[in-house]
Formats: C-alpha cells, sequence, structure tokens
C-alpha cells in the first residue's frame, strides 16, 4: 500500500504545538485566572467514551488539556476543528483517560452524535436508521435546523423482553445490530453468511439489518437443523412504538446542495485506490512498485523489467497515472487529499481482504476496482458502511440493482445506445432508413434499437408525418443490387438518416461503399450513424466516413484543440515521458470530477451529484438512479461528426446540427405516395 500525504496531518498538529509552545508561560498565566470547569456529561462514540466540553471565553488548548489531564496532541486529533482555533460555545470531545473500549453500547438508551458539518436531521435518519419523529421525541425543543458539534440523541430501538432466551445456549450466539453493521461484518465476525443468517431469522425484510435487532448466529456455520419453535413468552423482534406512523420504504430526502463550505484544513478527504497491479505472473512480487508515488513511475517500472508487465497491467499503471496528475490540479485547487493505493490483483479474495485495511475503513470515497469479480465484495463493503465507490471503467451495471453508494463511469452498451438515440433529431423530418445485416446473430439488439427509435419519433410533434423505414441484405450481393433495393428508401429533397447497428467491419464496408456510389452519383444526401467500433476497422475506406458525414457515439472523446487537454499532456510527458493513453484520460477525469464533487457539496455529495458540472479531458458523466435504492450509472456520451472539410469534431463543441428540410415541405403529400412499408431482401 502506498500512501500520499499533500497536508500531512500531523506535521500540521506538531506546527500547532510548537506555536503554542512558545506561548505556554502565557497560557499558564491564563490558567490562575480562568479556570476550566470539568464536563460531567460522557459520551460514547463508536465504542470509545468521551466529555463533551464546551468552550467558555478565556480557556485555551493548554488549560483544558491540563483540567482533563490529557495531551494537546490527542485533543486535537479528536477534534480536527481546532486547527482554525477554538471558538466559544465550541464542543470538544475529550477522551476519558483510563476507559476500556466497549464493543457496543448495550446497557445505553441513546447514542449520542455530535453532528459535524452539513449533516442533516435526514441524514442522521438514514445513517442510524431511524424515524425523524423518533429523534424529536429524543430531543424535546429541538428545530430543524441543528447546528455543528450539536449533540442529538438518536434512540435506540426498543427490544421487546427476551425472556426465557438463553444467550449462552449451545447452538446460537445472540447477536445485538450495532449502527453501521450490515452482513459482510457479521461474516466476517461470525464466519456465517447472509443466507444462513436470514434461515434462522426470518423475521428479517427485504430492507435488512435494523439497529436493535437481535439475531440468531449458529455457532455452527455449518448447522442446517430447522429452526425449533419459540416458546411462548420469546420475542425477538424489533418493536416500532409507533408503527402508525411508518415512513415510505424509498425516501428520497430534499437537500438543499449550495450551503456546504469546504475548508482545506478540516475537510482531508481520505480516497481509496483499487487497481489490478500485479495480475497472475505479470510482476514478480519482488518487482512491486515501493517508494515514494509523487516520483517518476516511470523510473520505477523501468527498473523493474517493463517487459515483464502485461498489456493490461500497464494500463492500469496509466490510469494511475492520470490519477496523479489529477492530484496535482486537485492541489492547485485548494483541495486536501490523503490517497491510499491497493493491488486487488485479479483477486476477489485478495479485494475482499483490504477491506480490513485502516485505509478502506476510514474513505470518504473508493475508486476501483477494475474487474467485476474484484468489484463485487469491495460494493458490498461500501454498502455496508455507506461509502460512496466508482466503478471507472467496467461497462457491467448489475451490481448498481440494489446499492445507491455504487457510481458506474463507464455506461453499458445499451445506456450508450439510448443516450445515442435521445441526441439525433428525429424530429426535423427528415428521412430515417435503419439498414442492417440480413440473417444476424445480432438480432436482439436491433430490436431494442428499433424500439428505441419508434419511441423517441413517437415523442415529436408530428410523428405521423416522419419517415422510418428498414432495409436489410446480405453483404457480398451485386452492388447495383444493393443500390437498388437501398435507393427505394431514399428521399432526394429531403436528408436521410442511415442508421446502421452493427459491428460486422465486413458489411459496413460493402455498405459505406454502396451509400457512397448513390451519394455522388445520384445525389441522394445522406448522413451516416454507426457504432463506436467503427473507430478501430482497418479495412474500410476512411474517406467514406467523411463523404457521408459519419456519427458516431462513444463515451471517449478528446478534443486536442483544448487547453486542458493541451496542459494535461504537457504534464503527463514532463512526469512520465510518455504519451498518455485513454486509460489516463480516463484517471484524470474520475479522479477530478468526483473530488471536486465533494469539495462543492461535501461526503454526501451523491443528492446533488446531478447537479455537479465539471470540464473534463474525454468524459462526460451524467449520472442517473432508476430510484432511490438504485446506484448511479453514467449515461452520457459524445456524438462525433465526420465533416466534409475531413475534420473529427464533437457535435456539442461545435454546435453544428443537422441540415434538414422542414416537415412543412410534405406535409400536404398523399399518403399513397409515402414509402412507409418496411423493405426486406
Amino acid at each position: 500500500m502506498q500512501t500520499i500525504y499533500f497536508f500531512q496531518m500531523r506535521n500540521l498538529i506538531l506546527f500547532i504545538l510548537l506555536a503554542l509552545g512558545t506561548l505556554n508561560a502565557i497560557a499558564q498565566e491564563a490558567e490562575t485566572t480562568t479556570k476550566v470547569k470539568i464536563s460531567t456529561d460522557k459520551v460514547r462514540i463508536d465504542g470509545k467514551q468521551y466529555y463533551i466540553h464546551i468552550v467558555q471565553q478565556g480557556e485555551t488548548l493548554f488549560s483544558i488539556s491540563k483540567a482533563y489531564n490529557v495531551s494537546q496532541i490527542e485533543i486535537a486529533m479528536e477534534n480536527p476543528d481546532i486547527y482554525l482555533g477554538l471558538q466559544v460555545d465550541q464542543a470538544l470531545k475529550i477522551p476519558v483517560k483510563g476507559q476500556e473500549v466497549m464493543p457496543g453500547d448495550e446497557d445505553e438508551n441513546y447514542i449520542y452524535h455530535v453532528v459535524r458539518r452539513r449533516e442533516t436531521l435526514m441524514s442522521l435518519t438514514r445513517k442510524y436508521d431511524v424515524k425523524l419523529h423518533e429523534i424529536y421525541a429524543a430531543n424535546p425543543g429541538m428545530e430543524e435546523d441543528i447546528n455543528v458539534n450539536q449533540v442529538v440523541l438518536i434512540p435506540k430501538k426498543r427490544i421487546s423482553t427476551i425472556g426465557q432466551i438463553d444467550k449462552d445456549s449451545d447452538r446460537f450466539i445472540y447477536h445485538e445490530v450495532k449502527p453501521r453493521e450490515g452482513f459482510f461484518s457479521l461474516r466476517r465476525q461470525y464466519g456465517v453468511s447472509e443466507e444462513v443468517i436470514r434461515k434462522f431469522n426470518p423475521e428479517l425484510g427485504e430492507d435488512g439489518l435494523k439497529l436493535g435487532t437481535i439475531l440468531r448466529i449458529p455457532k455452527d456455520p455449518s448447522d442446517t437443523s430447522p429452526l425449533p419453535e419459540p416458546k411462548h413468552h420469546e420475542t425477538v423482534v424489533v418493536i416500532d412504538e409507533m408503527a402508525e406512523y411508518e415512513a415510505p420504504a424509498t425516501v428520497t430526502p430534499t437537500v438543499v446542495c449550495d450551503t456546504f463550505q469546504y475548508n482545506r484544513w478540516r475537510d482531508v478527504y481520505n480516497v481509496a485506490l483499487l487497481l489490478p497491479f500485479t495480475q497472475m505472473a505479470d510482476i514478480q512480487p519482488s518487482d512491486t512498485l515501493n517508494g515514494d508515488l509523487g516520483g517518476s513511475l516511470t523510473e520505477q517500472v523501468r527498473s523493474s523489467g517493463r517487459e515483464r508487465i502485461s498489456p493490461q497491467t500497464a494500463n492500469f499503471l496509466n490510469f494511475y497515472q492520470g490519477v496523479l496528475i489529477a492530484l496535482d490540479t486537485l492541489k492547485d485547487m485548494g483541495i486536501s487529499i490523503n490517497l491510499h493505493v491497493y493491488d486487488t490483483e485479479r483477486s476477489a479474495d485478495k479485494a475482499r481482504q483490504l477491506t480490513l485495511e485502516k485505509g478502506m475503513q476510514n474513505a470518504h470515497l473508493i475508486i476501483g476496482p477494475a474487474y467485476t469479480e474484484c468489484l463485487q465484495p469491495i460494493a458490498e463493503f461500501a454498502l455496508e458502511h455507506r461509502i460512496p465507490i466508482v466503478s471507472p471503467l467496467s461497462r457491467n451495471n448489475y451490481l448498481l440493482e440494489r446499492n445507491p453508494y455504487l457510481f458506474q463511469a463507464n455506461p453499458s452498451f445499451m445506456t450508450q445506445l439510448q443516450e445515442f438515440v435521445n441526441i439525433i433529431d428525429f424530429c426535423g423530418g427528415q428521412n430515417i432508413v435503419l439498414v442492417h445485416e440480413a440473417d444476424t446473430t445480432n438480432r436482439a439488439m436491433i430490436e431494442s434499437f428499433k424500439d428505441m427509435i419508434t419511441q423517441r419519433i413517437g415523442s415529436c410533434p408530428s410523428s405521423r408525418l416522419i419517415h422510418f423505414k428498414e432495409v436489410s441484405y446480405r453483404p457480398g450481393s451485386p452492388a447495383p443490387d444493393v443500390q437498388e433495393r437501398i435507393s427505394h428508401s431514399l428521399a432526394l429533397d429531403r436528408e436521410n438518416l442511415i442508421l446502421v447497428p452493427t459491428n460486422n467491419e465486413a458489411f459496413v464496408s460493402d455498405l459505406l461503399g454502396n451509400l457512397q456510389a448513390l451519394s455522388t452519383i445520384y445525389k441522394y444526401p445522406i448522413s451516416t450513424y454507426g457504432f463506436p467500433s467503427w473507430q478501430r476497422f482497418r479495412n474500410v475506406q476512411v474517406d467514406y466516413f467523411y463523404q457521408l458525414q459519419l456519427h458516431l457515439f462513444t463515451p471517449f472523446f478528446v478534443s486536442y484543440s483544448d487547453p486542458h487537454v493541451k496542459s494535461f499532456i504537457t504534464k503527463y510527458r514532463d512526469a512520465f515521458r510518455a504519451e498518455p493513453t485513454q486509460y489516463a484520460y480516463q484517471g484524470y477525469d474520475v479522479m477530478l470530477y468526483f473530488l471536486t464533487a465533494m469539495k462543492n457539496y461535501g461526503i454526501d455529495f451523491q443528492f446533488c451529484i446531478s447537479n455537479h458540472k465539471q470540464n473534463l479531458l474525454q468524459s462526460k458523466f451524467n449520472f442517473n438512479q432508476q430510484n432511490s435504492l438504485t446506484g448511479f450509472e453514467n449515461s452520457a456520451v459524445h456524438m462525433i461528426h465526420y465533416t466534409k472539410n475531413y475534420e473529427i469534431v464533437s457535435a456539442e463543441e461545435t454546435n453544428k446540427k443537422l441540415q434538414v428540410i422542414s416537415p412543412i415541405r410534405y406535409i400536404n403529400e398523399p399518403e399513397t405516395n409515402r414509402k412507409e412499408a418496411v423493405i426486406q431482401y
């Protein structure tokens, strides 16, 4: 593991203490005139006891530390806000000396929560899984707006009597669910799966674990015996004292997105980056990259033997190098970051082991892993601990189904296809023709594509006047026959949009040759629309792309005239003596986007992500949820246009729109002259 500290907390604390050391005499004099009253209010936070001390006029860090017999550095570590200076009425957490760290608060009626910046009552209800009216009932007179450092009592769910249950029984351990506990942590603690826990606790609902619920945990993980019938007086369910006020299962809170004020000294974000740097036999254990990550990664790679690094590993090194350049940019923007880098290899077990690392436990954001098999255990960990996690490269979106903390940066193909259809202007009166292979094996994809187009056309004001036709043929047919067949679906008096849903290079080469002949000889105005894989074709005449005004959709596009891109390339060359790859651009974009979101909106940025706009190098991010229980998938794509001036441009950059003839030109056409039939060959 490598750790980067742009702003070392310990160095800052030592600096403060050195400065305070020069004022000891003054502080000691103040001690004689300002006596610190020791608080009697104790709270337990994460199993550790604290005094809550309210700073009074004239008190100093020195006098407070002497009164409680706790060092200044201990107080500073527990209260990062003091770096800005002590404030009258500020609440400080003072560790209780000589305490034993308890595993939980089983004898307490409440959890004492000290409010942090940007926390709201709604965020507390989500964090502790309690209802808003329960918090109000536990805190009489509390107003809707809570203040930083305010102590809020969080009621623990009341458990009815367990009756004659023997907690030391030979078969079960009885476990009370603590804050932020989930099936993942229970599996680590007891070695039993979620399936086994649900089997012996049938009262658990679809929502999963609830704070205060008592669970039966079999001492033998392989126990398959049926659950015994409960005794007459045995009850192990959570009692909701105000069940009639049950809130809906899925509630999206109303969040105000302009109230967070970032402070680089207080808001230091911990980011965990997980990538498969060593895969299979790519690099021997002795060759793993160690040392100062701020140095030249290229030199480290050379010293370990570049020839032993696979292309896959090189891609992830490029991604990481892009992240390093982004860190430099974020530093210039005044954002403080602790970056913890982990090697997942290509192993789900290794990824699962990494969840025990301190850098993972304390993370505010997780980026990675790259492979789906590694992503799944990390996503489960992030869900349990409510940590936003970004899948930066994978296009598989099935993990989004029930994880509202997961972000997928690389959209799935069907999401790209839907956005492609949304971008195209189908409502301008143009002639729309779908051309595909006959006897294709991608029939399901083509049918989905047709449905998307049909729905899109149906949303147009004059949808019944829009021409939409379909042509299919087998590649290799005589060119005159193919051109004649296609020409039956074309129009001379309006733009012909030719949509070609295929990745078959041979078919694309054959089709574009025939379309070029129809365009140059018969003067049909044609614009073609294809798939991103076309950019990698080697046996298609590139000239066809420009002459037929090809439009492609792609999640990645780099405009080398962009000054931000030029600056990135210069920094990358200076740092690594190499040209940036697509992976390097993606690493930069992901890191920059999410850390600027955290700067603008804090650690709960996901509730405001739709408001976040950030200029990036190759990606566009527009994250959407299907509902409040699902994750966020990026739906943004670029539309790339090959112009007749032999330029490759982004349609958004140049604001170029399709030049089409208005529907008024044919609004009075006789119905019999319109070619609406599907033409199949």
